[in-house]
């Protein structure tokens, strides 16, 4: 299982944090925040609640979590 993703991206002379998490069982969000500099400049959260009783559910958070970590930096390279 992905317990959590982190990249760091250049972009215009910034340099952009990434980072994804999962939330687990108890709290099944995905949540991915960007920083940069310290500070906080966006966030997307994911709620899969609605998938908790699906087989490969370890495998299916993984890739949601590697999909929305990749849009994220996608949006940072715009």
């Amino acid at each position: 299982m992905v317990t959590g993703l982190n990249s760091d991206i250049e972009h215009n002379g910034k340099v952009y944090h990434i980072q994804t998490e999962d939330g687990g069982l108890h709290n099944p969000i995905i949540l991915t925040r960007i920083f940069c500099g310290g500070v906080l400049v966006s966030s997307r959260k994911t709620s899969y609640v609605y998938m908790l009783e699906i087989e490969g559910l370890r495998e299916v958070v993984g890739r949601l979590m590697k999909e929305q970590h990749q849009e994220m930096v996608q949006e940072i390279q715009k």
